[in-house]
């Protein structure tokens, strides 16, 4: 892991800006797993199934399956994010 030197007076500019991140990727998350509530609901199938049978070739090419893998791969994106913000020993 590489380490970088930070000026004592910035620490509250960084902190500013992870707490900011952190909030942004809340309302991210938020945002997909509604996305995702929807698709699950309108195609009676979790996200987890749908990507496992999309990913096996079971179910077309449909432009919503497109866009629920799109949807779904941006929700697991934020989720590893915010996993790395909370890591940070703030």
């Amino acid at each position: 892991m590489q380490q970088i030197e930070i000026r004592e007076d910035a620490l509250p500019i960084l902190k500013a800006g992870i707490t900011l991140q952190k909030k942004l990727t809340d309302i991210k998350i938020e945002n997909y797993s509604d996305r995702l509530r929807i698709y699950e609901k309108k195609y009676n199938m979790k996200s987890e199934i749908f990507i496992r049978e999309f990913e096996a070739g079971n179910l077309g090419d449909d432009a919503d399956w497109f866009d629920w893998l799109f949807v779904f791969e941006a929700w697991k994106k934020a989720v590893e994010k915010k996993k790395i913000i909370e890591s940070l020993p703030l």
